[in-house]
């Protein structure tokens, strides 16, 4: 597949990315602003803290720097600090902090965490902090872990795990946690692939579908698959074997992925194969969301609607834009 590649020259190693519109930000660095024609703008704000990572919402209005695998949070309007977030600290230094942001068409911006418990996942206004998922049943004993938000909001996914541990994904319908928040509770691990369970990773595909990794552990060797599931109608539409291991995924139209397991790479959806890669861009060795034993990831950021991702480096930053087909 065609693509261009642009350099984005950097005053130092950018500490998180975020896309916003055609310019990238690093959130963690104070809200520092990298455009494509190569122009920067800094607010000149620092925050003393030992954030690492960052989401924003679609609209660019929050954002939220996290101390990966920690417990502390912060919520930001532009640079403005709204609050402070927590996570539960049973095994914060294991997996990666759950947190994501979305902004429904009314405006108002969903922050979706974990503030109480590791396996009660909350949604709130982020404007004014209300809980607008309060309950009191028992919750599933999940680990939530990289939250993500659908691109049109209507479901919120958590790629996490559960106790031995194993990996495992579910995915709530926001609309309906909305009006019986008990619906996060139950969190339906998905039918007819392992029930959710050995999923490493998985995103949003076309036509409410969620395209993931599953791993088939045996004594000879792990496989790998990379598969589509139809949430709307709770199957599986195709799977078929990896050529390597994979973990973060970009949907890049109906034909391909961008997997971020050690470096950048293009995937074949309908064979596993790996179709063309970028080596010279690390992307971290994390498949799933237990990262504690290995090295920080380089910061990427991915927009999937652009057909485009960017990688953070020591001195600047990578931009790959897909050629559309």
């Amino acid at each position: 597949m065609d693509f261009q590649r642009q350099t984005l020259k950097t005053r130092s190693a950018v500490t998180s990315l975020c896309w916003s519109g055609d310019a990238l930000v690093d959130p963690v660095d104070g809200g520092v602003r990298y455009h494509l024609d190569g122009t920067c703008f800094d607010p000149h704000v620092r925050f003393a803290f030992r954030f690492d990572r960052a989401v924003m919402s679609p609209d660019g209005r929050y954002s939220v720097l996290y101390e990966s695998l920690g417990t502390t949070g912060l919520l930001l309007e532009g640079t403005r600090v709204v609050r402070q977030l927590q996570r539960d600290f049973y095994q914060a230094n294991v997996y990666d902090y759950p947190v994501a942001l979305h902004t429904l068409p009314s405006g108002r911006t969903l922050l979706a965490h974990c503030p109480e418990s590791y396996c009660v996942l909350e949604l709130e206004d982020a404007a004014t902090g209300e809980r607008l998922t309060k309950r009191t049943n028992d919750p599933v004993d999940f680990f939530h872990s990289r939250l993500q938000f659908s691109p049109d909001g209507r479901y919120l996914s958590s790629a996490g795990w559960i106790w031995h541990p194993v990996d495992a994904m579910s995915v709530v319908d926001v609309s309906r946690a909305l009006e019986d928040p008990a619906a996060l509770d139950r969190a339906d691990l998905m039918d007819g692939v392992e029930q959710g369970l050995f999923f490493l990773s998985g995103t949003f595909g076309a036509r409410d579908t969620l395209v993931f990794v599953r791993v088939d552990e045996s004594r000879e060797g792990d496989t790998f698959y990379l598969g589509t599931y139809s949430l709307a109608e709770r199957k599986l539409l195709s799977e078929v074997p990896l050529e390597e291991p994979a973990g973060p995924l970009m949907v890049v139209g109906t034909e391909h992925v961008v997997d971020f397991h050690q470096h950048p790479k293009l995937v074949e959806r309908a064979t596993g194969r790996v179709v063309q890669r970028w080596p010279d861009l690390s992307t971290g060795l994390a498949l799933s969301s237990i990262r504690h034993h290995l090295p920080a990831s380089p910061p990427f950021a991915m927009d999937p609607a652009n057909r485009r991702f960017a990688v953070g480096t020591a001195d600047g930053i990578e931009v790959i834009t897909l050629a559309a087909q």
